[in-house]
């Protein structure tokens, strides 16, 4: 069963860091005004600007994994070689064995975090795409190639070479974090942070990051109790990774950290996840609580009264 009650000064802590609301909400509202905004806008061709491709969904992304696109790399999927002393851990503190759909699940996580970058499937860049629109507010379809990729936080004109640790997997990451109803509203602050003159960061870098401390937890059988409970493991993963942006955004934030400081911030989050990523899960999910509390409280004050 997963835990009821979280710490009461975590609780306390992000109370105060939702009194803030008001403040990062006018933040987040702000478009963000690219260098050369006009010259961006003449780079997309005319036949972009006349079409609008539908977002992706992540049942979609399911549904095309699930098209026999993971049958040449399920094969590939190995475990790490296991030291002397995991093993004995593993044999004194293991989970629940996983059922076999569920496994099945897991190893198909893995498996997809294989799958290169691929031009020629169409679902591959209307994920990009998708990433781009939710987070920059934008109105067009944007061209495959070019220097608007770095405005979300890849490191160049073309996505596709970041990708190269973690696969699509962490295209399939970040796009729940931005299409996902209830993260809609954190994947704006966080986008915002970035964007932040003195705490800016490339946000796809860091989220592919967040991708592979996620992939290595699952792979080393550290979530296996939350899918066994869950019984959907996509879901669990997509969890655990806002969960884990979520803690490095707070300390971000918070702590006012800069790009000098975002190897020990990655470092202390993946240390922080592997030794209890439950812990992580219930932050966020009494932070997403306390913001709809909170907002539910502005509804309330602004609303006339009868």
């Amino acid at each position: 069963m997963f835990e009821d009650e979280v710490d009461t000064s975590s609780t306390k802590e992000l109370v105060k860091f939702l009194e803030t609301a008001d403040e990062w909400s006018n933040v987040a509202e702000i478009v963000p005004s690219f260098n050369g905004d006009r010259d961006r806008e003449d780079d997309i061709s005319n036949e972009d600007k006349t079409f609008l491709s539908p977002l992706v969904s992540i049942p979609d992304v399911i549904q095309y994994l699930n098209s026999g696109v993971l049958d040449s790399y399920i094969g590939q999927v190995g475990e790490r070689p296991k030291t002397t002393w995991e093993m004995f851990y593993s044999c004194i503190c293991s989970g629940p064995r996983l059922p076999g759909d569920i496994e099945n699940a897991k190893q198909s996580i893995l498996a997809t975090a294989l799958i290169p970058f691929q031009n020629d499937q169409q679902i591959h860049l209307a994920m990009l795409r998708s990433l781009y629109r939710q987070l920059t507010g934008s109105k067009v379809d944007c061209p495959r190639y070019g220097h608007h990729w770095e405005d979300i936080g890849f490191q160049g004109n073309d996505p596709s070479t970041d990708l190269r640790g973690v696969g699509i997997l962490g295209l399939i990451n970040a796009l729940y974090l931005v299409v996902t109803e209830e993260t809609i509203p954190f994947s704006k602050q966080v986008y915002a942070l970035s964007l932040k003159e003195s705490q800016e960061f490339p946000l796809m870098v860091l989220s592919l990051n967040v991708t592979r401390i996620c992939l290595h937890i699952l792979r080393d059988g550290l979530l296996d109790t939350r899918l066994f409970l869950e019984k959907d493991a996509w879901l669990s993963f997509n969890k655990l990774y806002v969960s884990v942006m979520f803690h490095i955004y707070h300390i971000w934030k918070t702590q006012h950290k800069t790009i000098s400081n975002c190897g020990f911030v990655l470092q202390e989050a993946e240390e922080t996840a592997r030794k209890s990523p439950e812990k992580l899960l219930n932050d966020f999910s009494t932070y997403l609580q306390l913001s709809k509390a909170c907002k539910g409280h502005a509804v309330i004050a602004t609303s006339p009264k009868f």
